[in-house]
């Protein structure tokens, strides 16, 4: 692989540059928050505009949630490297890599599931301050899905914020199942292979059970999912709605007032092979 500059970053692009693609991962969602981040705070992290003391801590952590999110995806296409690698060195026995790959899967959709909770944060950015102020404290994205389905709550979120929570409720529960039967239910992943393709799935009732607690998002009549189908849709799903709260910011930010924004993208010695499984269909 070609050296980089850059071994683990975000970087600002200028418009014929931009593009998702080849060893850079672009984003409307990114670059929405690192513009607005930019607009709020200067490069060393200290506040530019004079607001009250509780909108400095929802600004606070507005500006977490950026640096845990993409942290988050870097991780992402690290553990996908990982993955991928462990399943193509010869060099370590079979029952091992399955030992490995077993807590790489793990990790891969915890990682998601941190990623969809960060969506949280950013719905504050295109937020007047009386929303704001009633906005939920619980970090977390399905605290608010809740909250915005009650009726004495529907002038406090922007109809587009609300339209896009129940849109996205369905591919939440999707990794929150799979998330919460390893974390809080000890559920494990088995693995079995065949043709050279790995399969998984995580038994409901016991070890030798014939059932599979994994979200059925393949549409597969099978037992088993085919492992790499099943991460890059449950992926990809992730990355479609994030880019779509993207561009919801984007036009409510402009609506209410003129905002500055710039290009973004990420990249990492991992990222080319990441985006290659991700969008390019290859397996």
């Amino acid at each position: 692989m070609k050296e980089r500059l850059i071994i683990k970053g975000t970087i600002l692009n200028c418009g014929e540059k931009w593009f998702v693609g080849k060893d850079t991962y672009s984003s409307i969602l990114l670059s929405v928050i690192n513009s607005w981040k930019s607009n709020n705070f200067t490069s060393q992290d200290k506040l530019n505009i004079d607001i009250e003391d509780w909108k400095i801590r929802k600004f606070g952590k507005i500006k977490g949630g950026i640096y845990g999110f993409t942290n988050d995806l870097h991780n992402l296409s690290i553990n996908y490297c990982l993955l991928k690698e462990t399943l193509e060195n010869v060099r370590i026995k079979e029952h091992k890599a399955d030992l490995y790959i077993c807590l790489l899967l793990e990790n891969y959709f915890t990682n998601i599931r941190s990623l969809y909770d960060f969506l949280f944060h950013f719905v504050k950015i295109a937020l007047n301050d009386k929303q704001l102020k009633s906005y939920p404290e619980k970090d977390s994205l399905n605290k608010l899905i809740n909250f915005s389905k009650k009726v004495n709550n529907k002038e406090k979120l922007p109809k587009r914020i609300q339209d896009f929570l129940l849109d996205i409720e369905p591919y939440l529960d999707e990794i929150k199942t799979i998330r919460d039967s390893i974390i809080h239910k000890g559920k494990e992943i088995i693995l079995t292979r065949k043709e050279e393709e790995v399969y998984i799935r995580i038994p409901k009732t016991g070890l030798y059970s014939n059932d599979n607690i994994l979200p059925n998002i393949l549409n597969s009549k099978e037992v088993n999912f085919n492992m790499n189908r099943y991460i890059r849709e449950i992926t990809k799903s992730f990355f479609y709605y994030s880019e779509l709260l993207g561009y919801i910011l984007l036009i409510e930010l402009f609506e209410k007032n003129e905002f500055k924004w710039n290009l973004y993208s990420i990249t990492n010695y991992c990222m080319e092979e990441f985006i290659e499984f991700m969008l390019n269909q290859k397996t």
